[in-house]
């Protein structure tokens, strides 16, 4: 369990540790030092050195390694199709697909939630804000299961073959533009009073694919397996459904798993340790919710818990908070509105466990599942 595994380092260190590893680095332990890192867009840049570092060649993800003005104005391309009534028709899709997925393997009696179920949610999303054929969802599913692995050569082919797909849409929408879609917006966008580049045009598109697929994935299935081993709360919710979205940030808190990074802008000090300028920084999200000093036994999942909507920093805080944070938390309640209505009782099946990787974002590889076949 690599939340758990989080906490044990979390509670074996000071609020701010350095490793050696990948260079040298800084990790945020506390939330205070989360907070900071999130909070301080001044001293600490996204533009700058990255953890793990990219590899050579590969372009930079927009509108993340951005800062300032640029950011703003990449973000303002995208961020209509991320609130509002786009974003409640693509949920309306996305729910159409849960329904059809869980009826299609419920009478199986099991399965592998991970690749049968959570990550195409996030696809069809995607699909439905950038107006491209459901039928490109089973290769795009093949897809975002090798971006969560660890072996990096086979991670970044995945990635030349995402830039690929998309660069093919981004030809036609050069040629066909149309209303309403986010590629649309980005090939034709402006920032700062010029044209978007070719490079930034592919960037941005690629991280708009990118950016859900793993992430709410990977999240969903750390929540059902946690679920499968706390049955009174897997009850409660089954029983209170309403609960689910008055309670979803709770839920959310739990279970961060965006890893970002930051660069020291300029000589500071946090937490009394002082950072050079030029430090790369590690930000594990998991860490701000599982710290006990700002949520008592964090490791629970307590609905009656004061509400963590103003504090919790799994989508991170200040300018660079994720932009499809509003977006993800429907995803997640409508994958839970739907899963327990269908299968309130599952467990973990026996000699199975479920397979995690940590990186710059903490993946759910595979998460096997059983439950009685009616």
């Amino acid at each position: 369990d690599i939340h758990v595994g989080w906490k044990k380092l979390q509670d074996d260190s000071p609020p701010l540790v350095y490793t050696p590893r990948y260079g040298g680095h800084w990790i945020p332990m506390r939330a205070a030092a989360v907070e900071r890192v999130f909070s301080d867009a001044g001293a600490f840049i996204n533009g700058g050195a990255w953890v793990p570092p990219n590899p050579s060649g590969l372009i930079p993800q927009i509108p993340i390694q951005s800062d300032g003005d640029i950011h703003r104005a990449y973000r303002a391309l995208i961020m209509p199709f991320l609130i509002g009534k786009r974003l409640r028709l693509a949920i309306d899709g996305a729910r159409t697909l849960a329904i059809s997925l869980i009826e299609g393997f419920i009478d199986q009696g099991r399965c592998d939630f991970a690749v049968d179920f959570a990550q195409h949610l996030p696809i069809q999303v995607f699909l439905d804000l950038v107006d491209l054929p459901a039928d490109d969802r089973p290769y795009l599913a093949s897809l975002a299961e090798v971006v969560r692995t660890p072996d990096e050569t086979r991670r970044m082919e995945a990635f030349g073959k995402m830039m690929a797909y998309m660069q093919s849409h981004i030809a036609d929408r050069r040629a066909n533009p149309r209303e309403g879609d986010i590629i649309s917006s980005i090939v034709n966008g402006t920032v700062l009073g010029r044209p978007m580049t070719d490079e930034e045009v592919l960037g941005e598109c690629t991280q708009v694919l990118v950016g859900g697929l793993d992430t709410v994935a990977s999240m969903m299935g750390f929540i059902a397996a946690h679920l499968a081993t706390n049955t009174a709360l897997r009850h409660r919710l089954a029983a209170e459904p309403k609960l689910i979205e008055q309670k979803i940030d709770e839920i959310i808190r739990r279970f961060g798993v965006a890893g970002p990074a930051r660069q020291v802008a300029r000589d500071v000090t946090v937490e009394g340790v002082f950072m050079k300028a030029g430090d790369p920084v590690f930000i594990a999200s998991a860490l701000h919710g599982l710290d006990e000093e700002r949520w008592p036994n964090p490791l629970e999942i307590d609905l009656d818990r004061a509400s963590s909507a103003p504090d919790y920093q799994t989508f991170g805080s200040g300018p660079h908070r994720c932009p499809g944070a509003a977006l993800a938390r429907s995803e997640i309640i409508l994958f839970l509105e739907e899963w327990l209505k269908r299968i309130p009782d599952f467990s973990l099946v026996p000699g199975e466990p479920m397979v995690a990787a940590s990186g710059s974002v903490t993946g759910m590889l595979s998460l096997k599942l059983q439950w009685d076949r009616a």
